[in-house]
């Protein structure tokens, strides 16, 4: 009784550090992806402040466009660079998106098993509960 009962205890730490250990893998694919997010979009925040600076200068007008030529070419060439790199993260991306698509099937039947063991520790739990009384009823039969 007494090793069914330590067993049973055991049995609920395992499952609840299982559950812990998924929880906290899931939060770091999170901060991952946030990660990325921001990074994407600060590389379109610095192609859109380029084409905002290309368009001002376009505004003065053809003499300014052909004074200024070089200038524009180095932001054309900033942003070809930066679309460049953009291009390249997004590709990854993709690919990082279809692996996690399979690894969400991965994860739906981890969720339905680790669904499953909640109810077993909710069934052990009820047998430690049993069997806890069953041995303070036997400490007090003992005593009396």
């Amino acid at each position: 009784m007494l090793d069914q009962f330590f067993q049973d205890i055991q049995n609920i730490a395992d499952v609840v550090r299982d559950q812990h250990i998924s929880t906290e893998q899931q939060i770091k694919s999170s901060l991952s992806q946030a990660s990325c997010n921001m990074m994407d979009s600060r590389r379109l925040e610095n192609i859109l402040n380029s084409a905002k600076k290309l368009e001002q200068l376009a505004k003065m007008g053809f003499s300014n466009i052909q004074a200024n030529a070089p200038q524009f070419k180095n932001i054309l060439e900033s942003m070809e660079k930066q679309c460049h790199e953009q291009q390249v993260a997004i590709d990854m991306q993709v690919i990082q998106a279809m692996q996690q698509a399979i690894s969400a099937l991965a994860r739906a039947q981890n969720a339905l098993l680790q669904s499953q063991a909640i109810d077993k520790v909710f069934e052990t739990i009820t047998k430690c509960d049993d069997s806890l009384s069953q041995i303070e009823k036997a400490s007090s039969s003992i005593t009396q």
